[in-house]
């Protein structure tokens, strides 16, 4: 398949879509244009020219008539729409593994496998997909599906899982202690939370990190809610009805939440930063982008698709053999959305 099919499907000229599959940072041409040229790329099944790519190194091509493929489920969430961070990430990964020569086969949710379209397509296609990539977390029943579909799996997310397969890891408790932490820093005693509280990592790293400095840790300033664009806004909202005072700021497990709970405080007349600051992590596209833009705590999105995506290769030609876990440093990102305080008790 050639890049001229892509851009007849697609409606755009070949040097787009040539831009738009070889651009480093994910930004040309719009988002709309960007997700229509991927899904027809993913559509045919597309992968560069090796062979050509190899006669320019001088090389001669030893690869096989059937390319290899792999493919991207989604854990935690329906549709990549719903989460920009791991959206960011499978735009990575696709990249990484058309620049490696892998065509991504087949992408879906996990919610979805109990669908007769799904599973035909994933039974029609398992003998031409040599290995998957798992983006956020998933049940054990989850585990044994994967296991019994594909023999090569690489997972990757913000937390370490009790999973006997490769593993690329940003640390969502580290991430949120340094959130936390510079919060106090400003000057923060009253701290809320909005996000995930069972078993959320981001959860305890919150609370262990205010028992530490001796901080008010009370039900009043968490709002349990999923860790998306509905749930930001339904934490503030709850957040709003029971916390009095309202805490001087507050955590958001992740961006997209935090966006959304600062459109309900500004829909409440509340100031952000000036009466109350917000912090989250990821660091996804439209943090920078929202007014005021968001002080995060950035995860490097790119690197750890690129990671999954050699760890996979690296499996499936059996280069090792023991399950290998990749650990990623968090960054604190400041803009606009923390302000410090002086806090007199």
């Amino acid at each position: 398949m050639t890049l001229k099919q892509i851009a007849a499907m697609a409606g755009v000229s070949i040097s787009t879509v040539s831009r738009i599959l070889n651009s480093p940072d994910n930004r040309f041409a719009t988002k709309e244009v960007r997700d229509r040229v991927w899904m027809c790329a993913r559509e045919i099944g597309y992968i560069p020219d090796q062979n050509a790519r190899e006669l320019k190194l001088g090389k001669r091509s030893s690869r096989k008539a059937s390319p290899p493929s792999i493919s991207c489920i989604l854990g935690r969430t329906r549709q990549l729409d719903d989460d920009p961070f791991f959206a960011q990430m499978s735009r990575a990964i696709e990249q990484q593994a058309l620049d490696l020569g892998y065509a991504i086969h087949l992408s879906y949710s996990l919610f979805d496998i109990e669908t007769d379209a799904l599973l035909d397509q994933i039974e029609s296609s398992h003998t031409g997909t040599d290995g998957a990539i798992i983006l956020g977390r998933f049940s054990s029943d989850s585990m044994n599906f994967l296991e019994k579909h594909y023999k090569n799996l690489v997972y990757v997310g913000r937390n370490v899982i009790a999973a006997n397969c490769d593993q690329v890891i940003c640390d969502g408790y580290e991430a949120t202690q340094i959130a936390i932490m510079h919060l106090i820093a400003n000057g923060h005693k009253r701290i809320g939370y909005i996000g995930e509280t069972l078993n959320e990592v981001r959860y305890e790293a919150y609370r262990d990190t205010l028992h530490k400095y001796g901080l008010e840790c009370s039900e009043t300033l968490v709002s349990n809610c999923p860790q998306n664009g509905p749930g930001g806004y339904q934490g503030a909202e709850e957040l709003l009805a029971k916390a009095s005072p309202i805490p001087t700021a507050v955590f958001c497990a992740t961006d997209i939440a935090a966006i959304a709970a600062l459109r309900r405080f500004t829909e409440a007349k509340i100031k952000v930063p000036e009466q109350l600051s917000i912090i989250s992590m990821d660091n996804i596209e439209l943090s920078g982008y929202v007014s005021p833009m968001l002080t995060t705590v950035g995860m490097p999105i790119v690197e750890m698709g690129n990671w999954a995506v050699q760890l996979l290769i690296d499996r499936m030609n059996k280069r090792h053999k023991l399950p290998a876990k990749v650990l990623l440093p968090n960054k604190l990102i400041i803009r606009e959305s923390v302000a410090k305080i002086s806090f007199t008790s």
